[in-house]
């Protein structure tokens, strides 16, 4: 490549496309949390089901990896997960409040007035996502939000 220009602006250049610090190689043992034994698909994973072991490590072997503990507890694992191998965060999702095809009751409540009946889950989700469910006795379809004790906002 042919700069042209004074040796400054020569300098500048080549400043502003130098790599980050961790990519002089950056390799070396790091631990990792993993499952102590297998862990099915739809188990929602606690510290009990962890234990740490040592791998040989580069920045880019990290990348899409569980690194951190906090990172695996709580979370509902995809698909199985395999004994004492790394955990891709593709692999963890937040656990599921409402299955899809679960019925659920939901209560509308404004001014005195109370309105209540069965709702079918036409998707998946979890606390604060926004749904759709049917209406068991109108077949309308209605969005609500779920909410940490369960309910539902419509």
């Amino acid at each position: 490549m042919r700069i042209i220009g004074s040796p400054t602006a020569a300098f500048l250049l080549a400043a502003s496309f130098s790599l980050p610090a961790w990519a002089d190689g950056g390799a070396g043992i790091r631990t990792l949390p993993v499952p102590a034994s297998a862990v099915a698909a739809g188990h929602v994973i606690s510290q009990a089901d962890l234990t740490e072991r040592k791998f040989q490590t580069t920045p880019r072997s990290l990348l899409g990896i569980a690194t951190k503990t906090d990172e695996i507890a709580g979370k509902e694992a995809r698909r199985p997960l395999q004994a004492g191998r790394p955990i891709p965060l593709s692999a963890l999702m937040k656990p599921l409040a409402v299955r899809r095809g679960a019925k659920v009751a939901a209560t509308y409540a404004e001014a005195g007035l109370s309105i209540s009946t069965q709702l079918l889950a036409l998707e998946d989700g979890s606390v604060g996502d926004h749904i759709s469910l049917r209406n068991m006795t109108t077949g309308s379809i209605v969005n609500a939000e779920i909410l940490a004790n369960g309910a539902l906002a419509v």
